[in-house]
């Protein structure tokens, strides 16, 4: 009967609010996941799991949350962010991949590389050398590539250096 009575003090003892201003990310999105059942009725915290899946690019998480930010309006609209951001992930991967035409599709931009990426691929907006992309926006340049075993990569680069490598399949 103790058991049953520490549990849920201990599942509770996790401050999703605080981790997620701690940058603890990584954590947050997996402890998150590892705890869906217990959090899944509660939308806020499902979205600051999703973001923080987003921020650690844990991007494979996100389906499970999508589908449960339906009950409020800023649930739908965090809801409709992770599902734009996965789609342009996947019409990235397709286009490095197999070349596929992604200037039909017209999504919002979002505050992410993976965005960035393919507004600038929709816009024909980069240079092409070896099969690495080149991006210009701001003072960030974003370097694109794939590997044999088909991982997207995208080098974020600041001031001419490397600052973050994000790798998509």
């Amino acid at each position: 009967m103790r058991l049953l009575l520490l549990l849920p003090i201990f599942l509770f003892g996790f401050d999703f609010k605080q981790a997620y201003l701690n940058h603890d990310f990584k954590n947050l999105c997996k402890y998150g996941i590892t705890h869906f059942k217990d959090i899944k009725k509660n939308e806020n915290t499902l979205s600051l799991v999703g973001l923080s899946c987003v921020k650690s690019d844990d991007l494979f998480y996100l389906p499970v949350i999508i589908n449960n930010l339906k009950f409020t309006k800023n649930g739908r609209k965090n809801s409709i962010y992770f599902s734009t951001l996965l789609l342009e992930k996947k019409l990235l991967i397709a286009y490095m991949i197999d070349n596929f035409d992604v200037s039909y599709y017209r999504l919002p931009f979002i505050n992410h590389p993976i965005s960035v990426v393919f507004q600038a691929i929709q816009n024909k907006n980069f240079t092409k050398q070896d099969g690495i992309l080149t991006i210009k926006k701001g003072n960030k340049i974003y370097k694109v590539y794939k590997t044999e075993d088909d991982k997207v990569f995208i080098d974020e680069y600041e001031n001419g250096d490397l600052i973050i490598s994000h790798w998509y399949r």
